[in-house]
């Protein structure tokens, strides 16, 4: 299906489908609700304990070496080694909240950038994850990277560790283009690093960007081109995300923000282009050469068929996914690491997870994930058939040729695989859809317009 093939008629029965829907969340939406974070204030509130078989756990490091302009996450720039030092200590610290045995599916350390840290404290951050929470099972474990901070000590270090996967953001491999959303490495180091990451026999995965200043479709395929001949294993390409954090946003102009025909064009383009190359599409924005050993890393749930979380998150801003209930650290790197070396609790916000929210993440981790919804299965999880929870966005959605019903299933069509963020954003609670809104009109420079 291409994009620029859609007549007029189709392209306005879409802004019909989607008129009630934010065009913009503050992560993924499959991410609920991460992507709409209304939480509410509970300054040192402590975490539930939680049975489960295992646990999944997320490491936010915020260290990095620089800023870009395009990033909205918790980070520290320039700090020394006596600060990540006594950050370190912290996390360590905070994982005693797990008990000594817990069995480990698999972790995800991001930030910031992990590799920022010197290897040594990323050797001691690892041990004491060892040693607190035996792994499990075969998930592979995957930290951040970026092309300039990774080294091969620090490579060194992730292999005798059991880490299977670096994932490194180059974003561009185009000079004007790093320079606009201020990223300071080059192509030729960004090549490198990938090259010496896949020696080192770890799945290798990139973030390429679209939407950046001054890119076009030529520039974003020879970026494609280059990563996949020099070996990558997987690439996770994503649309610029504009809101108030992001100071890549008060430079762009009109012309360079994406409409709905030109977020479609877009990623089939990106969709075309790595089938061109020998990757397959996996999730929304993931795409495998499945012939590597990237066909062994797959996401494991953060929850039970009962929909209850078992991931803990440790760290400045990270968040804990514990039964039904979201808990969010201190964003400020000092107030964090005061509060647990106070052995007081670092969280600083909740969402306890109400029916609409746990109804809203069942859609969100199935169609808007890239997997088919099971009627049947929503049934029996919340008691009633989807459409009587949800029957007038799935017959607005179903109008705009976005989602189908087949059999027990209802899933995106192929038109909705372009415009998969939207169509989920479209089944959030309407308190969610209503603070984005609010949100997005009160951030003057914009984001996605519908019509």
């Amino acid at each position: 299906m291409k994009a620029a093939s859609l007549s007029d008629v189709e392209l306005d029965k879409i802004a019909t489908a989607l008129a009630f829907t934010p065009t913009a969340a503050y992560s993924a939406p499959h991410d609920y609700p991460h992507a709409a974070p209304l939480f509410q204030a509970a300054p040192g509130l402590r975490r539930e304990q939680v049975e489960s078989e295992f646990m999944r756990l997320y490491i936010h490091v915020p260290f990095c070496n620089y800023a870009c302009s395009f990033c909205c996450y918790a980070k520290k720039v320039g700090a020394g080694r006596e600060q990540m030092q006594r950050y370190v200590e912290a996390l360590k610290k905070e994982l005693e909240w797990i008990p000594q045995g817990t069995p480990l599916s698999q972790f995800f350390m991001g930030g910031g950038t992990p590799t920022a840290l010197p290897p040594d404290l990323l050797d001691d951050l690892l041990a004491a994850i060892a040693d607190r929470m035996p792994y499990h099972g075969t998930g592979v474990h995957t930290v951040e990277a970026s092309p300039e901070s990774v080294t091969d000590e620090h490579l060194e270090v992730l292999r005798r560790h059991g880490v299977g996967r670096v994932s490194m953001g180059i974003q561009s491999l185009e000079d004007n283009v790093l320079a606009s959303v201020r990223r300071d490495h080059g192509p030729d180091l960004a090549l490198a690093s990938c090259r010496r990451i896949i020696d080192a026999g770890m799945i290798l995965n990139i973030d390429l960007m679209y939407g950046l200043p001054g890119q076009d479709e030529a520039v974003f395929r020879r970026d494609f081109e280059r990563v996949a001949g020099a070996g990558v294993h997987a690439v996770t390409a994503y649309n610029l995300r504009l809101n108030e954090r992001t100071p890549v946003s008060r430079t762009l102009l009109p012309g360079e923000r994406f409409d709905i025909a030109g977020l479609m064009r877009w990623r089939a383009f990106i969709r075309d282009t790595a089938a061109e190359f020998g990757f397959t599409q996996t999730r929304w924005h993931t795409f495998k050469r499945l012939d590597t050993i990237a066909a062994r890393h797959q996401w494991l749930p953060t929850s039970g068929a009962d929909m209850k979380g078992h991931q803990f998150g440790i760290g400045m801003s990270a968040r804990s996914s514990l039964g039904h209930s979201v808990y969010r650290n201190h964003r400020a790197l000092d107030t964090y690491v005061a509060r647990i070396e106070a052995g007081e609790s670092p969280v600083e916000e909740v969402i306890h997870l109400g029916d609409e929210d746990l109804k809203t993440q069942f859609i969100a981790r199935s169609l808007g994930d890239g997997k088919p919804l099971s009627l049947a299965r929503y049934e029996s999880v919340f008691g009633n058939p989807m459409e009587s929870d949800h029957g007038e966005t799935v017959a607005r959605l179903v109008e705009g040729g976005l989602i189908e019903r087949d059999g027990e299933e209802m899933k995106l069509t192929e038109t909705g695989k372009l415009l998969y963020d939207l169509v989920t954003l479209s089944f959030y609670p309407p308190q969610a859809k209503e603070w984005l809104l609010r949100r997005l009109e009160s951030f003057q420079v914009g984001g996605l317009r519908i019509q």
